[in-house]
């Protein structure tokens, strides 16, 4: 594994040649006020508090959903409750006129709908890529696929694209990646996406641009992988993105170096990463997400407003704002007071946010 800083290498970038390429679909052609707000409820995925469709808290998102203020949802696990719990609040938030609504529930340590609730165990990506074919993995991602849909679920956060390295502390440890190679990831990542697909549910590759390697958990503190990274990793994202097995890529909260005159930056933040190298290289033209924001890697750089406005200038379409640090039942009407008057001040561009708000609606539905 070579020492040389990230993307500094020529060899490295080869599956992301190409130039930067960002088509314009969205002319700016602000109406009024209302117009510039619910674009910007587009980009926002919000979590919430509570268990049940009856919650105070619950309904004032899904109030906010109707207005336009957030078009996503997703669950932490101490949001699930009974089954039945869970399908009365998919049935609000649908009826409120949701776009999104996420869980992750890639099986293993990371499943967050349990068989107490009465749903399939999914064992770890790792497990089944070492007990079963491709063919196989695909059935039983397609039991999981079916009731995740069935419960009225439309986005499955996963599948993981990392490399397994067994001493990674948050992926490893946790045989949540398939192999440590590039190949074999594809193969059965692959086969979580076709299988969600068949039950209308889209999918988001994680955590961009290659966490399997470092050997810190960004959930605690940022992740420095500007030693550690290596080119290989890019190559599952890159492949899965040629095949067209792509809706969504998520980054991870990942420390790196993008120049060799740069000290590096968080990727969260980052729209050389972004555009240049996602967009641009990979010519991927999916949804963009950022991991949690409320997680400690962001949490110790910068305060909630500065975290989602600089994420936004980074060129997100998908904010994800689990809302779990200090819970706020108005936070989608906040976060689009911030960027609003981020357009205002002339840091965020008009047109930026009607672009993202655009894929967010053409973005195949469930």
């Amino acid at each position: 594994m070579s020492q040389t800083p990230f993307l500094s290498r020529r060899s490295a970038m080869k599956c992301a040649a190409g130039a930067l390429a960002a088509p314009v679909l969205i002319k700016s052609t602000i109406a009024n006020a209302a117009d510039l707000e619910r674009a910007i409820g587009q980009l926002i995925m919000v979590g919430f508090s509570g268990k049940s469709a009856q919650g105070r808290f619950v309904r004032t998102i899904a109030a906010h959903v109707a207005k336009g203020r957030a078009a996503s949802v997703v669950y932490l696990g101490s949001n699930i409750g009974s089954g039945r719990d869970v399908l009365g609040l998919n049935k609000l938030f649908h009826g409120a006129g949701i776009k999104h609504i996420a869980i992750d529930h890639e099986g293993g340590a990371v499943q967050r709908l349990k068989q107490k609730q009465g749903y399939t165990r999914i064992p770890s990506a790792l497990e089944l890529a070492q007990s079963k074919d491709v063919a196989g993995v695909e059935k039983v991602y397609a039991v999981a696929a079916k009731e995740l849909a069935n419960a009225g679920f439309t986005l499955n956060l996963g599948p993981v694209a990392d490399l397994h390295r067994s001493f990674n502390p948050v992926i490893g440890k946790n045989r949540r990646a398939y192999a440590a190679d590039a190949t074999t990831v594809v193969a059965y990542a692959g086969a979580f996406v076709r299988a969600h697909r068949r039950y209308g549910l889209q999918t988001s590759l994680k955590h961009f641009p290659g966490h399997g390697l470092s050997n810190k958990d960004s959930h605690n503190g940022f992740v420095d992988i500007r030693e550690s990274w290596d080119p290989e990793e890019l190559q599952p994202f890159s492949m899965l993105i040629r095949q067209g097995l792509a809706d969504i890529v998520m980054t991870g909260h990942l420390f790196v170096r993008i120049t060799e005159r740069d000290n590096g930056e968080l990727t969260t933040f980052s729209r050389t990463l972004v555009q240049d190298v996602l967009r641009g290289g990979l010519q991927f033209r999916g949804l963009t997400m950022t991991d949690d924001l409320d997680m400690g890697a962001v949490r110790k750089m910068a305060e909630p407003r500065e975290a989602v406005l600089r994420a936004v200038e980074a060129g997100y379409d998908i904010l994800l704002l689990s809302n779990s640090l200090k819970p706020n039942p108005d936070l989608p009407a906040e976060a689009i007071g911030w960027i609003r008057s981020a357009i205002q001040e002339g840091r965020i561009r008009e047109n930026q946010i009607f672009q993202s708000a655009e894929r967010v609606q053409r973005s195949r539905s469930a």
